[in-house]
């Protein structure tokens, strides 16, 4: 697919990789909308940048976790004439728990931000385009076991068989694809001496001992929209970490 007069939709996309990601699209020549839910000032500086340089991009508001905000959120972009053809799923929330002791509402929260609403989300577009390309946002832990975020982790798999499934269901005309991102950002909140220390640290949790960057995490995404070619995939951007572990055979 050219990127180039598309028109994208990314989810969670003021804020780190849904950020980078965006401002990727946006440079391709993408017209983006930009969902957000509590990062209104970011999204809006995002694309008052992306349109100073420009581009095309602005902000659309949404709480997806709420009955019914999928189907709303494309109604609104109905309004506007606005038919996604490019999809990113980027939006994720991200809880502790372990599986015997995490509390019901973490799993169902989970469940529904970083997989059903990736899914509601890909079949509200499959019912106004007649093709596109959707990226599903996962993680290189997926071929482990996270212990200390069972919710989270049930969640990404969850969406890992999703985009699987999509790839059979609505192809020919959609290809589903998924990134699955590594060590590359640190953890939200981190202040510049917190960072360091954990660059230091997960540097060794690879066998290429580095840290990745935003940038190569949107080349992947970027590769799987652009070939047309490739659908079912899932690109492991993490230095090889997902090799020490495929603990479910991925």
């Amino acid at each position: 697919m050219d990127i180039n007069g598309k028109k994208a939709l990314v989810t969670g996309g003021a804020k780190r990789l849904g950020n980078a990601m965006t401002l990727m699209l946006a440079g391709a020549g993408a017209e983006v909308a930009v969902h957000y839910n509590r990062s209104e000032t970011e999204a809006y500086d995002l694309c008052d940048m992306i349109c100073n340089d420009g581009g095309t991009a602005f902000p659309i508001a949404g709480d997806l976790s709420c009955s019914g905000a999928v189907q709303g959120l494309f109604e609104e972009l109905d309004a506007m004439d606005f038919h996604p053809e490019i999809l990113i799923n980027s939006a994720s929330i991200f809880d502790a728990g372990k599986l015997l002791d995490a509390d019901e509402e973490s799993f169902h929260r989970n469940l529904d931000i970083n997989a059903l609403v990736p899914l509601l989300l890909s079949r509200e577009m499959a019912k106004r385009v007649g093709s596109g390309v959707v990226i599903n946002m996962l993680d290189s832990r997926i071929t482990d076991f996270d212990r200390l975020h069972a919710p989270y982790h049930l969640s990404k798999l969850s969406l890992f068989s999703l985009t699987r499934m999509l790839s059979e269901e609505l192809a020919p005309g959609f290809r589903f694809n998924a990134v699955a991102p590594g060590v590359v950002l640190p953890p939200i909140g981190a202040t510049p001496a917190e960072a360091e220390r954990w660059t230091e640290r997960m540097k060794k949790s690879n066998p290429l001992e580095s840290i990745g960057t935003a940038q190569q995490v949107c080349d992947a995404a970027e590769f799987l929209i652009r070939n047309d070619f490739v659908t079912g995939q899932i690109i492991f951007v993490d230095g090889g970490r997902h090799l020490k572990g495929s603990f479910y055979g991925l």
